[in-house]
This record gives structure tokens, sequence and C-alpha cells, in this order.
């Protein structure tokens, strides 16, 4: 029996450009502070070499990647999935929590906040499904290989999701600091058993 091991090194990307607390940025394009070289390069020394390097389509991860790649001299060439972008808030994007206060989509929200769907935009739960499915794909594709996969808090509580075996509502109760990484494996045989090895989650 043969067995591969495909290690995934999930990187939440950079903090953006005067970040606002409770700010809903979800799927817009916007920019990152770079600033912090200790903490770029304390995720730099963590992450394995010849690795592949994946990220979103939002340049925040790609910017966050190079710069991350850079503290060891590294020159990589990430492949951007759309699949692996944050969550889309649709209308409510840009928009802080606050401003939402008095919307009645935005108080069914916090009921589901899983579930629910924000105007024009998608549910967690939605963006669990697409995440995962580029998942198998990636594992699939690059079997035995070690992903470094820099992406959105969502996107990585989808992964963690995925790996722990629980519910989207449970995913949402993960904190994933900005330039965190949290590390999982993909154990699979030629007799089609697979399962996964959670070994540091947001450190």
């Amino acid at each position: 029996m043969t067995v591969s091991i495909t290690k995934f090194w999930w990187v939440r990307h950079a903090p953006v450009k005067a970040m606002m607390p409770g700010r809903i940025y979800g799927q817009r394009d916007v920019g990152c502070n770079l600033k912090d070289v200790d903490s770029l390069k304390a995720v730099a020394e963590k992450l394995p070499e010849e690795a592949l390097w994946v990220t979103s389509t939002l340049s925040r991860t790609k910017k966050t990647a190079k710069a991350i790649a850079e503290q060891r001299d590294w020159v990589v060439k990430p492949l951007a999935y759309k699949e692996l972008m944050e969550q889309n808030f649709g209308l409510w994007q840009s928009k802080t929590w606050d401003e939402l206060d008095e919307d009645p989509d935005a108080n069914a929200f916090w009921q589901d906040p899983a579930g629910m769907c924000p105007p024009d935009g998608e549910s967690f739960e939605q963006l669990c499904r697409r995440v995962q499915k580029c998942i198998i794909h990636l594992q699939k594709k690059y079997s035995g290989r070690d992903i470094v996969c820099v992406t959105h808090a969502g996107t990585i509580r989808a992964a963690l999701a995925m790996a722990l075996d629980i519910t989207p509502t449970a995913a949402l109760r993960l904190k994933i600091d900005t330039l965190s990484l949290s590390h999982i494996d993909h154990i699979g045989d030629d007799m089609h058993n697979d399962t996964w090895q959670i070994h540091n989650v947001n450190f």
C-alpha cells in the first residue's frame, strides 16, 4: 500500500491598510500593510522549501505571498484561484457592522451567520463548498507536495472545517489572525482511504 501525504500550509494575508474595526472588506480588492517585517519573517521561517504556492485572485494575498517569500530569498510564482477568495458579502462590502445595525437582513444574518446569504453575496456555507472543492482539486493534482496557501480568514476556516469534519457554523468560532499559519495534512493511499491530520492552527 502506497501512502501519500499532502501538506497544506495556510497563511492569512497581512492586515488591510488603514484597517477599521468592523469594516466588511470581503472580496473588495484592497491593499495590505507589509511593514511588520518581523511577522513576515516568522511565518517564512516555518514554511518548507520547494513548495507549491497558491493564493486567491485578490492582490492582498499575492503581495503577502511575495513579501513572505522574500524573507527567505525565494522567488515564487503562486497559482491564483478565484475559488480561494474571501466570502462575498455583496452589498454589505465597504460598510461597517455598526452601519448595518438597523438593517433587517443583517439582523437575520446574526441568527444564522453560516447559512444566511448577504444581499447579492454568498453565505459562509457556500464559501465552504467552493473552497473545499478547490482543496480536493489541489490535493489530487499535487498529491504528496507541500502547498503554501496564502488566503483569507474565511477560506482558512473552510479548510479547517473540512479537516476537522465540523460544520460551517462551528468553523466560524475559529480565530484566524493576519499573518498566522495553520498547518494540516491530507493522508491518502492507493486503496482510496483518506484522512486529515491537524498540526497547528493560527500560530
